[in-house]
């Protein structure tokens, strides 16, 4: 896949990790792994955990090397401060990526040229939506989601909550950032805005936002930080479906 192809576009790749199970697909997967990836692999307590990490992680090295002449096994991650991965590898073109994994769902998005950041969820009840709301969203719309009952009120908490996720993964400012000073306006046809409290030193018109339902039971969001330039068009595959 010729990384040209990026430069209008952005890639998502989904997968549900329960899909892949075959003992060959997962000793390949585990073999290619980095010597810090399998260690942190094998400290997970529950066997679902483990699973989800290991296809989820080999996922991204497979997906990268369909852009770089790489091999899967040969790419090399450095953490930023807030724990942000980013590739460490000198290739030809500023290739960006991030990862989200849930129960039933991992994703990746590939970027180009831009911080890019990409969050899901399972949409569940046992969350506290409500709480949550009070610390983390704005006044706004913790107003609208005590409106709002059942599923709408699911729905309503939960795209806000993984656009907040991934626009924070994008900046790559981790937990620390003051998600009360976000507010997010979404439009009946999925037409995204964010706005900034006064003292948030960042543009909107510098972002775009998409939210998509890989599954009946997700939410995935993804933040592109494109800057003046329009918005690319964005691409989602299935990630096993493509390799088959």
């Amino acid at each position: 896949m010729p990384t040209s192809q990026l430069l209008h576009e952005s890639h998502v790749w989904f997968v549900v990790p329960e899909s892949i199970c075959t003992r060959s697909k997962l000793d390949y997967f585990q073999s290619i792994l980095s010597a810090q990836e399998h260690e942190r692999w094998q400290r997970l307590h529950f066997d679902e955990d483990r699973h989800r990490y290991l296809v989820s992680h080999a996922m991204v090295r497979e997906l990268l090397s369909c852009y770089a002449d790489m091999q899967p096994a040969e790419w090399q991650f450095e953490t930023q401060a807030h724990g942000k991965p980013e590739i460490a590898n000198a290739i030809d073109h500023p290739l960006r990526f991030n990862l989200t994994h849930t129960a039933g769902l991992a994703a990746c998005i590939v970027h180009l040229n831009g911080d890019c950041g990409i969050d899901a969820e399972s949409i569940s009840a046992t969350r506290n939506p409500q709480g949550i709301a009070r610390r983390m969203f704005s006044t706004d719309e913790q107003d609208r989601l005590l409106q709002l009952a059942g599923r709408q009120q699911l729905e309503y908490f939960f795209e806000r909550w993984t656009l907040r996720e991934a626009y924070v993964k994008a900046r790559g400012t981790g937990i620390s950032f003051p998600m009360r000073k976000l507010c997010f306006d979404i439009a009946p046809e999925k037409d995204i805005r964010i706005h900034f409290q006064p003292d948030i030193n960042d543009c909107p018109s510098d972002w775009h936002f998409r939210l998509l339902r890989p599954t009946e039971q997700h939410i995935l969001a993804v933040a592109l930080h494109s800057g003046p330039n329009p918005a690319p068009r964005l691409v989602v595959r299935e990630y096993p479906e493509y390799f088959d």
